[in-house]
């Protein structure tokens, strides 16, 4: 996702010419440091074709220069090491840190970073919410009202965008590693399961065959893809698991899990079903950031 609501070009059907207007829109968010990834799902859902859409996100960060037209100002290719991938290690820009990406899975994608937070960071959020926490309710995909179940254990506190200081500079790491804007985020979720406690396989999007789920749609549009911060490591158990994918991350503080649910053709990836397995022994933190398509705030 990035700042504009569309590509320059795009249209229905695969799309597989360039243009300079492309190439422009490219260089530009490019310099501006926007990651791979994000300019290539912008391009896929503006009805670009899959290969041709890496194809130019590669030439624009001077990756093949065979593909890379005349008009790429100097930026795009200054802006290279700024999206540094190996065999071995991959490295993302988190504007104020170089975040390492522990593992990367395509399809669904789901990425893992290390110490995304530090451990002051995390300490300091668990901080923040104790004065505040209360029973974690879901949405009630028939009424939309905001239900206690069974199903998720978990006490939780809920804060505005960029409330604190803190929040603030968390959410823009979050922006730039994800290359979804912070205006795009909902409210960080801090939350608390102790021994015993789970939230049982659920989806993170929204059905808007129900009527209740669809009434979220009116602000922010669908929810895109989840950030999981793990605030502490348990001493046993509570890990994140994608059932349908036979995936299991075990929760260790300052890392993240990011698992996106959009595809290309607009569906919602069933997929990413996960779960926060019962904690068997201590107690979990974890910080949850939910990304919408559209600017939460705003009206659809």
């Amino acid at each position: 996702m990035i700042r504009e609501a569309s590509v320059a070009g795009g249209k229905a059907g695969g799309y597989t010419e360039s243009s300079p207007e492309l190439e422009q829109w490219l260089a530009r968010h490019v310099a501006q440091g926007f990651g791979a990834d994000a300019l290539v799902l912008s391009m896929l859902r503006s009805g670009y074709d899959d290969s041709f859409a890496r194809r130019a996100v590669a030439a624009a960060f001077g990756a093949d220069t065979a593909a890379r037209g005349p008009a790429k100002p100097e930026p795009a290719r200054t802006a290279a090491p700024r999206a540094k991938t190996t065999a071995a290690s991959y490295l993302a820009d988190g504007g104020d840190r170089q975040v390492p990406i522990l593992f990367r899975l395509a399809s669904p994608q789901i990425r893992l970073y290390q110490q995304l937070l530090s451990a002051e960071e995390c300490d300091a959020l668990v901080a923040l919410s104790r004065g505040r926490l209360a029973r974690s309710p879901v949405v009630n995909p028939d009424t939309g009202d905001e239900n206690l179940i069974d199903a998720r254990t978990s006490m939780g506190a809920m804060f505005q965008v960029g409330e604190h200081a803190l929040i603030e500079r968390i959410e823009a790491r979050i922006a730039a590693v994800t290359g979804v804007p912070a205006e795009h985020g909902e409210g960080l979720q801090i939350l608390n399961y102790k021994p015993g406690g789970e939230y049982q396989p659920h989806f993170d999007f929204f059905n808007p065959q129900r009527s209740g789920e669809a009434r979220q749609l009116t602000v922010g549009g669908q929810r895109i893809a989840t950030l999981v911060i793990y605030l502490n490591t348990p001493e046993a158990g509570g890990a994140t698991a994608f059932p349908r994918v036979g995936l299991e991350v075990a929760p260790v503080k300052g890392n993240a899990v990011y698992f996106s649910y959009l595809l290309p053709d607009g569906a919602l990836d069933e997929r990413t079903l996960h779960a926060g397995l019962p904690v068997a022994a201590g107690e979990k933190w974890i910080a949850t950031k939910w990304l919408r398509e559209r600017p939460y705030r705003s009206e659809a």
